[in-house]
């Protein structure tokens, strides 16, 4: 009895007070507090020094359950230890609550709370940034490889040329692994790939997180073959001063695939408020190796997550077809620029060693 009468005198104040409305208007620096609540939350905190999770729903009162017209006791205690763990004012979280509908709409919006709300998000959305979960794949007919490893439940977007073909654009896209209608051999499956929409696109990403779509790159009309002694600027707005690609060593043969020798891929980036912080780093060895020996071509590069620094898909010549690399800035440590964070292999004909069927 004691207990209720501490949480119905911090309810109590809602009345004449000017509340917030929505989930998204509760951030910090927006709630504003009320000495009262504040009070009131110290005295439950006292009494209920606890974790949310150590709190059992048999302990709540049956006549003070959850209907429309009111929160449940277990509904409140979870919203004031909020308030406390964060410095919310309880009556805005309270009345934000409180008008969402009974049941999953109030429960899903305190668990949001718990987890942090805005702030929540984005740890979350940082943590699958940094476990460099993505995938690349271009639209393909009899594919060879193993469609097992695409994941379709990560997020897909498409890399499209605009109408004017002056820029490249992200779009939301639903890929598509289907039978093919003409199998290469008889005894095996290929599978074509594409996607829901009518439009053709350059490549497919797909993302843990959700990306703003639109504008990401100027067009580029050439993919540039990184010999040794190529150099190139990335940064959208040409200042050399801010990103820059060079290729280092030397050719020991003709053509692209003709050998090469001390090979290095410098990407330099210009970072801080005054493009005052230089950062190299050489990524020529995640290209070239005892497997993979041919030159690299820029295929793509531009701004994929929107960390203002450009993003590269390098393509390159292998034995029996073509390797695309992806690198991207999001997800690469502090001391970094790039991290390697996707591969796909488009094969002109089946390896001995795949399985003839799924």
């Amino acid at each position: 009895m004691f207990r209720f009468l501490i949480l119905l005198s911090i309810y109590a104040p809602l009345n004449g007070q000017v509340i917030l409305n929505s989930e998204e208007e509760i951030r910090r620096d927006t709630l504003f507090f009320n000495s009262y609540n504040v009070k009131g939350i110290k005295i439950l905190g006292d009494l209920f020094d606890m974790r949310i999770d150590s709190i059992s729903k048999d302990s709540i009162l049956a006549d003070h359950e959850e209907r429309w017209d009111q929160l449940s006791e277990y509904q409140l205690i979870r919203i004031l230890s909020v308030s406390k763990k964060h410095f919310w004012p309880s009556d805005s979280l309270i009345q934000s609550v409180f008008n969402k509908s009974q049941g999953y709409s109030r429960d899903s919006l305190i668990l949001w709370l718990e987890e942090g709300g805005v702030a929540g998000d984005e740890r979350k959305k940082t943590k699958m940034i940094e476990a460099n979960k993505y995938q690349i794949m271009t639209e393909a007919f009899n594919y060879f490889g193993d469609i097992r490893e695409i994941d379709l439940s990560l997020r897909w977007y498409a890399v499209v040329a605009s109408e004017d073909e002056k820029s490249y654009e992200l779009i939301n896209v639903k890929p598509k692994v289907i039978l093919s209608q003409f199998q290469s051999e008889s005894g095996r499956l290929d599978f074509d790939i594409n996607h829901n929409r009518e439009i053709g696109s350059h490549f497919l990403f797909g993302c843990p997180v959700a990306l703003d779509t639109g504008y990401i790159s100027n067009y580029n009309y050439d993919i540039s073959y990184f010999y040794p002694g190529k150099s190139s600027i990335l940064s959208r707005n040409n200042k050399v001063k801010e990103f820059s690609l060079s290729a280092l060593g030397s050719a020991t043969g003709l053509g692209a695939c003709g050998g090469l020798e001390n090979y290095a891929l410098i990407a330099k980036y210009f970072g801080g408020s005054n493009n005052d912080i230089e950062f190299y780093q050489d990524i020529g060895s995640e290209i070239i190796d005892s497997l993979n020996s041919c030159v690299p071509e820029l295929f793509w590069h531009g701004d994929l997550i929107g960390d203002e620094i450009p993003d590269a898909l390098f393509l390159q010549k292998i034995d029996n077809g073509l390797r695309l690399i992806l690198f991207l800035s999001d997800p690469a440590p502090s001391d970094k620029i790039w991290i390697k964070s996707a591969e796909w292999i488009l094969l002109n004909e089946p390896r001995e060693d795949q399985t003839v069927s799924y």
